[in-house]
């Protein structure tokens, strides 16, 4: 079935309010708690600070909306995976499947794991050495629930919706109003302390607050008039993040002195919930950023654990057998929840919440890079193919997501140099992979989304090989934590 005809089956019953709830839904979540100190630590002031927040959503904006283009060409479940197989072939994809695999879906899940084990650990007053303890609970109590059934993990995420929307609210109204304005936030000089990082450095610290729009592409082609509706609601509903976080922000500046905010890092949200809601309202506060945290990690092992899943089928990678595996009773991946859960832990173990952060935003922009180049490229390879939605402001959109993406990728390539490096080889020790297992399968033809036996020679091959990666990463994050 083509592409064409698969987009003509689909059902268009996704209106504006869907889509902009689509949007905000997949976006507003940790990072609008987690993030304000590491944005203002690497910025050095609060006017920078704000102005990352706001570019960060501009390039947002503009990737979204280059992004759909192509969601709307290949309406098929795989987002990305199927972009860029469409107009890069079978090796710059297996590569994507595979950074998702060992980079961005285990340093992700880790980072958000970090963040909901500080909040964990300040609010029950538990020594930070058992946040370790925290993360294995957290992370065993996800994978349990998703282990039973998609449904089950589905009622978890919307009762996490609903909860985080609760102290995102609190913060950002009583913040505003109650702070002690003692910092001069519009001031010609504000406080500031002194930073070596590249701006760019601090604007992808703001891309993780505003990752999630890429999913909206996923479904361009269930949505109703897409060239209308789909700018409306990537504008709208980023605009509308923006002025959020920037609330959250402000509110933020208001009630900590600049070093004072740096220094409680990850605390800082509910540090402040309690200075203005006392001890029992602030603790509140913080069990509901928990929870919204808490459905982060669900919504990302539900959603990334389908792709590692994907990538079992295709055969191009170690334990292909294991990982494509459907339980009987629940019908989820049950393999490839618990491989992400593991590494998670691990990446968790071995690095920083922020550092992970900005690794898993590092990598995945090298591919929305390479998408964003892809749809200019698709304009010429696939002609023909009818476009119910095309970018707004061709080429100039395109062209700003992709100066975008250079300029985050330069930042942390020049400030994290062995980071930004490290990532880029264990993304390419995926080619070798690659081109073995292609090898091996050669002659067996595997379409997108179909479930493939892939047999490997004995249970060891696959331990020595797991062994192996285990052993790089930990090299990898031996090395990047000194």
């Amino acid at each position: 079935m083509s592409d064409h005809n698969l987009e003509n089956k689909l059902r268009k019953d996704l209106g504006l309010v869907s889509a902009l709830s689509l949007v905000v839904g997949m976006v507003l979540g940790a990072g609008a708690f987690m993030k304000p100190p590491a944005v203002l630590e690497v910025a050095g002031d609060y006017h920078y600070a704000l102005l990352a927040w706001i570019i960060g959503g501009v390039f947002s904006i503009c990737g979204g909306l280059t992004l759909c283009e192509l969601g709307v060409m290949f309406p098929r479940t795989g987002g990305l995976l199927v972009y860029l197989e469409k107009i890069y072939g079978a090796k710059v994809s297996h590569l994507y499947g595979w950074m998702i695999t060992v980079l961005f879906a285990p340093s992700l899940v880790g980072a958000l794991v970090g963040y909901f084990s500080s909040v964990f650990c300040l609010l029950f007053q538990i020594d930070g050495a058992y946040r370790m303890a925290v993360s294995a609970g957290v992370l065993g109590f996800i994978a349990f629930v998703n282990a039973i059934g998609v449904k089950q993990a589905g009622y978890l995420q919307t009762i996490a919706t609903v909860c985080k929307l609760i102290p995102i609210l609190l913060l950002a109204i009583f913040g505003l109003w109650k702070g002690n304005g003692q910092v001069a936030l519009f001031s010609a000089s504000g406080q500031g302390i002194e930073s070596s990082a590249p701006f760019a450095v601090a604007i992808l610290a703001t891309l993780f607050a505003y990752d999630g729009w890429a999913q909206v592409a996923s479904v361009a082609g269930e949505i109703r008039n897409p060239a209308k509706i789909l700018p409306k609601a990537i504008i709208l509903g980023i605009i509308f993040l923006v002025i959020v976080y920037a609330c959250i922000n402000i509110a933020l500046f208001k009630i900590f002195p600049v070093k004072e905010m740096v220094s409680l890092g990850h605390d800082a949200s509910a540090v402040a919930s309690q200075q203005m809601f006392g001890h029992l309202g602030g603790n509140l506060v913080a069990v509901g950023i928990m929870v919204s945290i808490l459905g982060g990690i669900n919504g990302y092992i539900m959603t990334l654990s389908r792709t590692i899943f994907s990538m079992g089928e295709r055969g191009t990678i170690i334990g292909a057998r294991y990982l494509s595996t459907i339980d009987d009773d629940s019908r989820s991946p049950v393999n490839a929840i618990i491989i992400l859960v593991v590494f998670s832990f691990l990446y968790s173990a071995l690095l920083d919440a922020d550092r992970l952060s900005e690794i898993s935003m590092f990598s995945i922009w090298v591919f929305y890079l390479l998408t964003f180049i892809g749809v200019i490229i698709a304009r010429k390879k696939y002609p023909n193919i009818p476009r119910s939605y095309k970018v707004i402001g061709y080429p100039i959109i395109p062209i700003i997501a992709i100066l975008g993406s250079v300029y985050v990728i330069y930042g942390m390539l020049i400030n994290q140099t062995i980071n930004g490096i490290a990532s880029i080889i264990l993304t390419l020790i995926g080619l070798p992979m690659y081109f073995y297992y292609d090898k091996k399968n050669k002659g067996v033809e595997l379409a997108l989304g179909e479930v493939k036996k892939y047999k490997v020679k004995t249970k060891y091959t696959i331990a020595i090989g797991v062994i192996a990666v285990i052993a790089l990463l930990m090299g990898y994050g031996t090395i990047i934590s000194k």
